[in-house]
C-alpha cells in the first residue's frame, strides 16, 4: 500500500499519521489513546503518547546510531516501534502487586504478535519484514528479562533464532528513551548489558554464524544419510548446545548413533479453517499417513463442524498417532492447531517417540481467510472464523525441529529450524 511504500522510502510519519493511515487495517491502533499505563512506570501518559515518543526516538536512532541498517530493517524497526504495544488495549487491567494497585498488560507481547500475524499479511509487505516485525513485537521484553533474570548464554542464542537481536536492542533503546520513569537510567543499563552479553555469546546476529557452520559440518559428516536424518541430528545439536549439554558438533555425532537409524516423522499443521492445509498436504505429503481431526469428527459426530464429540475425537486421534509413532511412520497431524497448548501436546508426544517434527504454518491475510472459506466445500460460519482468528496463538519458530511457512497458494514464504 502507498502509505507503507512511503515509509520504506524514508518517510517518518507521526503516531497520528500512522493511526490515520493504518487504523482501518489494524484497529487497535485507534484504541491507544483510551489505554492507560501505570503512572510510575509510564508517567508520560497513555499508550498513544508513549508509542509516539518511541517512534520519535526510533527516528533519531535511525538518523544517528543505526544509519547502517538496510531499508527492510529500517521499516521493520519503525513498525516494531509502532506496534510493540498493540495488544495493550486488549490486555490492560488493574492488578495488586506487593500491596500496590498497578496498571499492567500481561502477555501483551505474545498476544500482540498473534494479533498482528494475519493483519501484517494484508499490508503488501515483503515477508522478511512481516517476520522481523512479528519477532520484534513478540520478544521486545526479552532483552531486559535475559539480563535481570541472569539467563545463561543458551537463552540469548535462542532469541537470536526467533528475532533479530540487533533490532531488538534498538527497539528497546527507543522504548526506554520514549517513556518517563524514575529508574530510566537503570532500564537503559539493562539494554546495554543485553547488547554486551549478546555479542559475547555470539548471539548478536540473527541465527548466529555458528548455526550455519554446524549445519555445514553435519551435511559433510552425514553425507551418506538423507536430509531428514541430517535435519534431526542438527536440531538435536542446537537444542543441546543451547542447553549447555554439548559444545561441539562432534559430540552430537557420537550421540546420534542411538537414534538416527530409524525414527518417525510428524508434520503438524497450523492454520485457521480455509487456509489451504488439506490441499497442500495432499500435494506435498502424499506418502504420509494423515491423522485428520475433521475426518474423525465426521465419522464420530456425523459432521465435520460438530464439536460435541471433540474429546472423543482427540482421544482417538492420539491413539492413531501413537500407533504410527511406534512403527516409525511418516505422519501428518491435520488440524487447525491454533492454540499452543494443543500443538504442544502433539509435539511433545511425538518427541517422546524420537520423532522429527516439522511445523507447517499457513500464513495468510484475514481477507484471504474469509475469501477461501467462502470457496470451500466445507465452509464454516463467518463468526466461527472470526473467533478462530481472535483465539489464534501464532507459533514460535522453534516449536518444531523444522518450520515451513507457506501462503494461500502453497508457495514457500520462509523456512526455519533445521532448514537454516
Amino acid at each position: 500500500m502507498k502509505f507503507i511504500t512511503e515509509v520504506f522510502q524514508g518517510a517518518t510519519p507521526s503516531i497520528d499519521e500512522f493511526v490515520l493511515g493504518l487504523g482501518d487495517r489494524i484497529p487497535q491502533l485507534k484504541e491507544y489513546k483510551s489505554t492507560p499505563q501505570d503512572p510510575e512506570w509510564h508517567a508520560e501518559g497513555d499508550v498513544h503518547i508513549h508509542v509516539g515518543m518511541v517512534l520519535d526516538e526510533t527516528y533519531k536512532i535511525l538518523e544517528t546510531e543505526a544509519t547502517h541498517l538496510s531499508k527492510e530493517d529500517r521499516l521493520s524497526l519503525i513498525l516494531g516501534a509502532l506496534l510493540h504495544d498493540i495488544a495493550k488495549p486488549q490486555t490492560t487491567k488493574q492488578q495488586e502487586i506487593q500491596g500496590i494497585v498497578r496498571t499492567v498488560a500481561p502477555r501483551h507481547a505474545s498476544k500482540g504478535r498473534s494479533y498482528l500475524a494475519p493483519k501484517l499479511m494484508g499490508l503488501g509487505l515483503p515477508y522478511d519484514v512481516v517476520e522481523t516485525t512479528l519477532g520484534l513485537v513478540g520478544y521486545h521484553h526479552d532483552p531486559k528479562q535475559l539480563v535481570t533474570n541472569d539467563k545463561p548464554s543458551g537463552k540469548y542464542k535462542r532469541i537470536a533464532r526467533l528475532a533479530n537481536p540487533e533490532l531488538l536492542y534498538w527497539l528497546e533503546l527507543a522504548d526506554i528513551r520514549g517513556r518517563e520513569c524514575q529508574d530510566k537510567q537503570q532500564q537503559l543499563n539493562y539494554i546495554e548489558m543485553y547488547r554486551m552479553f549478546a555479542q559475547e555469546y555470539q548471539a548478536w546476529e540473527r541465527c548466529g554464524a555458528k548455526y550455519q557452520a554446524w549445519r555445514e559440518y553435519f551435511h559433510r559428516e552425514l553425507q551418506d544419510w538423507d536430509l531428514d536424518t541430517r535435519d534431526l541430528v542438527f536440531s538435536r545439536a542446537i537444542a543441546r548446545w543451547e542447553a549447555g549439554e554439548i559444545f561441539t558438533p562432534e559430540s552430537e555425532i557420537a550421540r546420534s548413533y542411538s537414534y538416527r537409524n530409524a525414527f518417525p516423522q510428524v508434520v503438524v499443521t497450523f492454520g485457521v479453517s480455509g487456509s489451504g492445509k488439506s490441499t497442500w498436504i495432499a500435494n506435498n505429503f502424499a506418502e504420509h499417513t494423515v491423522v485428520s481431526l475433521d475426518n474423525l469428527r465426521q465419522q464420530i459426530a456425523t459432521s465435520r463442524s460438530d464439536q460435541s464429540q471433540n474429546s472423543k475425537v482427540v482421544q482417538l486421534a492420539k491413539e492413531q498417532l501413537k500407533a504410527l509413532l511406534r512403527s516409525n511412520s511418516k505422519i501428518v497431524w491435520d488440524a487447525t492447531n491454533i492454540r499452543r497448548d494443543f500443538r504442544q501436546q502433539v509435539i511433545n508426544l511425538s518427541r517422546n517417540y524420537g520423532a522429527l517434527v516439522t511445523l507447517v504454518i499457513f500464513h495468510c491475510s484475514e481477507d484471504i481467510y474469509f475469501q477461501r472459506n467462502k470457496e470451500r466445500h466445507h465452509s464454516i460460519p463467518d463468526n466461527v472464523l472470526v473467533r478462530q482468528i481472535e483465539q489464534m496463538e501464532f507459533p514460535e519458530l522453534d516449536e518444531g525441529d523444522r518450520t515451513l511457512i507457506v501462503d494461500e497458494q502453497g508457495n514457500t514464504l520462509a523456512t526455519y529450524g533445521s532448514y537454516i
